[in-house]
């Protein structure tokens, strides 16, 4: 079994785009607060970027959403990292389905590779109050 990576980076973002010719990556919209005036809530468009470093072999890539309590309230599995060439740093980025929160308050996302806990990286869902609406029309 490969040793496990060294996380460089593990963001949430709304999008991530690798350019293939460069090779380069545009991560958009980083964020690690969710506001809406109403809970249970879903949000979209949600992607992670990670970087990992002193990675060779293949890997399988999961990540957890946990609430304050240490629930799994949900999960992104299928990622295949594949290293070839030993000891390089390894971008990969993807998108993951609406994410579900039941309540306002603290979560985290956590990083696996081969079952094997590599970081996580905060995420706090706020309420917020809308606009006042106007009152009811009277009959």
């Amino acid at each position: 079994m490969p040793r496990p990576p060294v996380v460089k980076s593990f963001l949430i973002a709304d999008s991530v785009i690798h350019d293939r010719i460069t090779g380069k990556w545009s991560i958009v919209g980083v964020f690690d607060r969710v506001m809406a005036a109403g809970y249970p809530t879903i949000h979209q468009p949600l992607a992670f970027y990670i970087k990992v470093a002193d990675a060779e072999g293949i890997y399988k890539i999961r990540v957890e959403l946990r609430d304050a309590d240490d629930r799994r309230v949900g999960i992104i599995e299928g990622i295949q990292l594949e290293v070839k060439i030993s000891g390089h740093a390894v971008d990969i980025g993807f998108p993951a389905p609406p994410l579900p929160l039941e309540r306002p308050g603290k979560y985290q996302f956590q990083l696996y590779a081969n079952d094997e806990f590599l970081a996580s990286v905060p995420l706090e869902a706020v309420l917020v109050q809308g606009p006042p609406r106007p009152p009811a029309p009277s009959a």
